[in-house]
């Protein structure tokens, strides 16, 4: 049996998938199964994937889309390995990311889960910044972690809205700060420039939505921020898309991280960091 299964979803990721599996392919740590599921990809994307011979990757070809959480539910299903590692269709990891949070959940056995800073890559205006969310947390960008394969886990997708926070929050964590963040920069998540990722698009302004950012944010002053930023979301960048503004766009995402203190730096510029080098050095692989 594999020690960790990593679980991949895809649609019409062609251009990023290669560098993506790449960098899971090139980890140090290599006990693993890579499954992948493709939802019913138009783009190729099923033959960047199959351009890959390695018997560690099992690809299942969905023919619909039943959408990223319906589909991690599904590997999550035929999962074998102790520890389960998540990750986008169009990410990066470090070659050392799994080898130092399998050994710390290895030695740690009080946290379910063990995540690590994220370079946090604008694609429209090639800017970034490296997101560090705190040493232990209830939380964790979702593609940066690696958690115990317990029973029964699953993705609760009635709710398209927040169902990676939710799940990390109260279903892996059942509300308690049982997450450690790694500090070094070890995965870096691309921001397209097209809106592609940005979270306005599952956002609707019912009940349902706004008991979900009660039910990972509490009830608290974070709660109404949040709320106003997704409603701002959603009536500001469908205008700003159209005008094809995707560089202002991505400055206003980072606005609230550069209010936190958060430095921003030009992809364009030396990249003094050698595992910040590394992390971008698969984006050339097409």
């Amino acid at each position: 049996m594999p020690k960790v299964s990593i679980l991949v979803c895809s649609y019409n990721a062609g251009k990023y998938v290669a560098g993506t599996i790449r960098s899971v392919l090139d980890q140090t740590y290599v006990d693993f199964e890579l499954l992948i599921l493709d939802n019913a990809s138009t783009d190729g994307t099923r033959e960047y994937i199959k351009e890959f011979n390695d018997p560690r990757i099992t690809l299942f070809e969905g023919q619909e889309n039943i959408g990223p959480y319906a589909g991690l539910n599904y590997l999550l299903k035929r999962a074998k390995g102790e520890y389960i590692a998540i990750q986008d269709h169009d990410d990066i990891w470090h070659p050392e990311k799994l080898a130092r949070q399998v050994a710390f959940l290895d030695e740690n056995n009080e946290y379910v889960g063990c995540a690590c800073t994220m370079v946090m890559y604008y694609e429209a205006d090639r800017k970034y910044f490296e997101y560090f969310l705190g040493d232990t947390t209830d939380y964790a960008l979702h593609p940066s972690i690696v958690y115990r394969n317990k029973a029964n886990l699953r993705y609760d997708v009635n709710i398209p809205y927040m169902t990676d926070a939710y799940f990390l929050k109260q279903t892996l964590c059942q509300g308690q700060k049982r997450i450690h963040n790694l500090r070094d920069s070890l995965a870096l998540h691309i921001v397209k420039g097209a809106h592609g990722n940005y979270s306005y698009r599952w956002f609707q302004l019912n009940m349902a939505n706004i008991r979900r950012i009660i039910q990972v944010h509490g009830h608290s002053l974070y709660s109404l921020v949040v709320l106003g930023f997704e409603i701002q979301r959603k009536i500001l960048y469908p205008v700003l898309n159209k005008i094809r503004a995707f560089a202002l766009i991505a400055q206003i995402e980072r606005l609230p991280f550069r209010i936190l203190g958060y430095k921003v730096h030009s992809a364009d510029a030396e990249i003094k960091n050698p595992m910040i080098q590394k992390l971008f050095s698969y984006l050339l692989v097409k």
